[in-house]
This record gives structure tokens, sequence and C-alpha cells, in this order.
């Protein structure tokens, strides 16, 4: 009698451990689809990340390419130009990464290896114009997940290096 009843107890258990498992993997499952769409809402809603390849670096050279001394001449030589157009262009972009980065649908690892020097440092380089930015069209938030980004990219160029196998 005892042996029956370990045979039950013990497929009761199993079955019981199956349930549990297939529970639990569903909810994996349906965190993992509901990142996916969430990846997939922010790709849509920003156009930026649909870019070409072509269209990115021309912004990047476009913004490494101003000179200027201060903000007002900034203004004064680029304002409504195709340099401005390509810094908005650009801070647009890597405002869609950042706030892939932000809500971390995106590890962070894997940006800075792709964008990390570029996105620090045309944030770098540009922060006082965009300060400006935010100051005249009364816009504190602009570009602020690229300022993010910009901060996370910095504290993993900053981070020891690590030694790959």
């Amino acid at each position: 009698m005892s042996i029956s009843l370990d045979v039950q107890t013990a497929s009761v258990l199993i079955a019981s451990a199956s349930v549990a498992a297939g529970a639990i993997y569903y909810i994996l499952e349906t965190r993992h689809q509901r990142r996916m769409r969430q990846t997939e809402a922010v790709i849509r809603l920003s156009p930026w990340l649909s870019m070409s390849a072509s269209e990115i670096q021309g912004a990047i050279a476009s913004v490494c390419s101003t000179e200027y001394e201060g903000v007002d001449e900034y203004f004064r030589k680029y304002s409504g130009k195709p340099e401005q157009e390509a810094l908005k262009l650009l801070g647009n972009y890597f405002e869609g990464v950042g706030l892939l980065v932000y809500r971390r649908l995106v590890e962070a690892d894997i940006v800075y290896d792709f964008w990390g020097d570029i996105a620090l440092s045309t944030w770098d380089d540009n922060t006082e114009v965009i300060d400006e930015m935010r100051r005249r069209n009364s816009e504190p938030r602009m570009f602020e997940y690229w300022e993010y980004l910009a901060k996370e990219m910095r504290n993993r160029k900053e981070a020891p290096k690590f030694t790959r196998p």
C-alpha cells in the first residue's frame, strides 16, 4: 500500500512541478513579448530610428564640422541652416536610442559598442547649444534622453576595461 501511495505522491509532485514550470515559462514569455512590443512601438513612433546609415553619417559630419566660438556665434551662423538641422536630426536619433536604453529595451553596453564615442562627443561638443535651444524654445526636456544616453556612455567609457576570452 505504501508503494502505491509513494507512486501517487510522486506523480502528483511531478504534475505540480510541470504546472509550475509551465506557469513560470508563460510569465517569462509574456514579459519578453511585452518588451518586444514596447521596443517596436518606440521604433515606429520615432522616424529618426529609421534613418539610413548615410543620413546618419551625413548628420554626424555636418555637426562635427561646425566651427563657432560661443553660443551666440553658433546661432548667428547656423540658425535655420542645414548644420542646425543636422544637429536636430542627430539629436532626435540619439533621443530615440537614449529612450530605448532608458526603458531597458536595448542594453547600454551594446549601444556603447556601436555609438558610445560619437553619442558622447557630439553631446559634449553641443551641450551649450542644446541648453540654449532648450531655453529659446521653452523646452527644458529637449533631448533629455540623448543627455541620459551621453551619461550612460560616459559611465561605460570610464569603467575599467575588461579582457575578452
